[in-house]
């Protein structure tokens, strides 16, 4: 039944010709993906480090064919001021599966404590569309015999500004309005997304840190999101979180460093719309890896 759900509301869409492409996937740990949303990032860790880290998220859980997301980012400095990075996005809504492949670059101004980092990204977006995949009411109806297939160029540009207490981060990763057909008469069209986030780190005591943070993003023709985010950190090594994802979701957040170059984390959402009638439940886990090149290089803590 729920298979058939998602079929219609793909109808519903084909029905006008055109497939509006669905919004960018959220992060409930954003703070921990930002090379993802950002270009800006890279490289902000340090020269003579390399960052790893990879992310995947399961919206609304056990849901039939609902998104899943799988995302890869590999970043590090080339000298005191430029960096370089490299992302991987795999989305899975329904019958449709797109990959995002780009390249990113850094440039960062150096104010004293304080840091501006601008970037931009470049690369291809991958999208497929299995038409012939869907339950339709007429089996030989010719407009959904063929799959949308089709690649395209991507574009995206941000500025991080950071010092050890705090950040502010403003992307966007997609300027091209993408359109998708792969010669078939429908069409599939990206939209743009902006990010603007932004945290900061309070000192309690030498074993415990408060970090809020923020997180606004808008797709044109989209209301606006919002989260917000109350992180405690214990020992620079065990944090808990609290989060609230405007009109959609609460969520708790965890994570851990098991040694000084290696974190794991997990966020579980509970979704408080009418979503969470149909799936109530969302699951997230990444895990980041810092490789120090040199053997002198001493990985000082980052909370962002």
């Amino acid at each position: 039944m729920k298979k058939i759900l998602f079929s219609l509301i793909g109808l519903l869409f084909l029905i006008t010709g055109k497939i509006q492409a669905q919004q960018l996937p959220h992060y409930t740990q954003y703070m921990y993906n930002m090379n993802i949303l950002n270009p800006a990032y890279a490289g902000s860790k340090g020269s003579e480090i390399i960052s790893f880290g990879t992310l995947y998220r399961s919206q609304w859980y056990k849901g039939a064919e609902a998104p899943k997301t799988l995302t890869f980012d590999v970043h590090g400095a080339i000298n005191d001021n430029n960096g370089l990075g490299l992302s991987f996005i795999n989305d899975t809504y329904g019958k449709i599966d797109q990959n995002t492949i780009t390249l990113d670059y850094s440039h960062t101004l150096n104010f004293g404590n304080a840091n501006l980092a601008l970037g931009i990204k470049a690369g291809v977006n991958l999208y497929k569309n299995a038409l012939s995949d869907l339950y339709v009411i007429h089996p030989g109806d010719p407009f959904f015999q063929n799959d949308i297939s089709d690649t395209q160029l991507n574009v995206g540009a941000g500025a991080f500004f950071y010092t050890d207490k705090y950040y502010l981060s403003f992307s966007v990763p997609n300027f091209l309005k993408n359109t998708y057909n792969g010669g078939t008469p429908y069409k599939a069209s990206d939209i743009m997304h902006w990010f603007f986030a932004g945290g900061y780190v309070f000192n309690i005591g030498d074993n415990f840190k408060l970090k809020p943070h923020f997180l606004l993003y808008k797709a044109a023709g989209v209301p606006m999101s919002a989260d917000v985010n109350l992180n405690a950190l214990f020992m620079n090594r065990f944090e808990i979180g609290f989060s609230h994802r405007l009109h959609d979701a609460l969520s708790v957040l965890f994570n851990v460093r098991l040694f000084n170059s290696l974190k794991i984390g997990y966020a579980y959402d509970r979704h408080v719309s009418d979503i969470r009638y149909y799936s109530p439940n969302s699951h997230e886990i990444f895990l980041n890896y810092d490789w120090a090149l040199g053997k002198k290089v001493m990985l000082s803590p980052r909370y962002f």
